[in-house]
């Protein structure tokens, strides 16, 4: 992400006058109720597509960039039966370019999201990643969020976040640029929520 795009995410965040931010959809802490809305039903554990999971028309809104200045690409892979995961796709966001938008072409934001036979199965398997990006030298912060597990890595090359919920995990990186990691902590946690939901909807 261009300093700035990101300029633009921090101007969007202190004003409140820049961006009409949507609304953080309800994640049940532990212990509480599931949401009362929630997507249509599907036929796959995981929306095959990036746009159901988190919009490409919603996205530059919530990261400071100009309206309609983001595509996205999905790339659904095969299961892993050595790990009981059953679906993943991934989704890779890119800039189409234009004023106040990184150079067309550019990675914005990639997400992993994966379904998993059991909730152990999904833990595990997120526990053996974290497991090595720590062995790697990038260090992990916890972050709950919610229910859910996650943990926060000030990866170099771009910060992410890994989180598991129920048979769910989703992996959320942004592009490398001028933020901290508090920030970019912050605003992967903000996309977290609004994803969630999509990926265990209520009553799941």
């Amino acid at each position: 992400m261009t300093a700035l795009a990101l300029a633009a995410l921090l101007a969007g965040c202190s004003s409140g006058t820049d961006l009409v931010t949507p609304p953080i959809p309800t994640f049940p802490g532990p212990g509480a109720a599931a949401p009362t809305s929630a997507p249509a039903p599907r036929s796959t554990l995981i929306p095959t597509d990036c746009n159901q999971i988190l919009s490409k028309d919603d996205l530059p809104n919530l990261l400071g960039l100009p309206l309609g200045s983001i595509d996205v690409r999905a790339l659904r892979d095969v299961p892993a039966p050595s790990v009981s995961r059953l679906e993943r796709v991934t989704c890779t966001y890119t800039s189409t370019g234009g004023p106040g938008a990184p150079n067309q072409g550019s990675q914005v934001l990639k997400m992993l999201a994966s379904g998993y036979a059991t909730p152990e199965a999904a833990q595990a398997q997120v526990a053996v990643n974290n497991q090595v990006e720590q062995k790697s030298g990038i260090s992990g912060v916890d972050t709950p969020i919610g229910a859910a597990a996650g943990t926060f890595f000030s990866d170099p090359d771009g910060p992410f976040l890994v989180v598991a919920y129920r048979r769910v995990t989703v992996s959320i990186a942004l592009n490398r640029g001028s933020l901290s990691a508090d920030q970019a902590r912050s605003v992967l946690v903000d996309l977290v929520q609004r994803v969630l939901p999509v990926l265990v909807p209520a009553g799941s």
